[in-house]
């Protein structure tokens, strides 16, 4: 059997999209009982937020690209946490919770909450703030 040799990699894009696919897998860790990603669980409070939305406003607020937008609402669709509202005429879907959308919301907040604490626990509340508000102004240069 190949034996697969890990090296520290100079490259701090790799570093931080290494370091956010971990905090994805964690988080993805604690919702497993709810039968959610974190991804899912933040596109339903993204779409709570709006009421009702499209995936291009969905898509715009949550910072992720279509296709994965399209993916993960097609999961909950499926679930039945959302529905499709939009007019036959219209050229893009809208999208709302439904009742049981929201009670996956309200199911979900001791989850986000557990893996919060502990988040904050082992990295730090000001640590975060500060990182966050390094990475913008690194994005907001370019």
């Amino acid at each position: 059997m190949d034996q697969v040799l890990i090296r520290k990699n100079p490259c701090y894009c790799i570093n931080l999209r290494q370091a956010a696919n971990s905090i994805t897998r964690y988080y993805d860790n604690v919702f497993k009982n709810l039968g959610i990603t974190v991804t899912q669980f933040s596109l339903l409070n993204e779409i709570k937020y709006f009421g009702i939305c499209s995936k291009s406003q969905l898509s715009e607020q949550a910072q992720l690209d279509k296709s994965t937008i399209t993916r993960n609402l097609l999961v909950l669709k499926r679930k039945g946490f959302i529905e499709d509202i939009a007019d036959e005429d219209s050229r893009e879907s809208k999208i709302m919770l439904t009742c049981v959308g929201i009670k996956k919301i309200e199911e979900g907040m001791s989850f986000w909450n557990e893996a919060q604490t502990h988040f904050e626990k082992k990295i730090g509340k000001e640590k975060m703030k500060e990182l966050r508000k390094i990475l913008n102004l690194l994005i907001n240069e370019g």
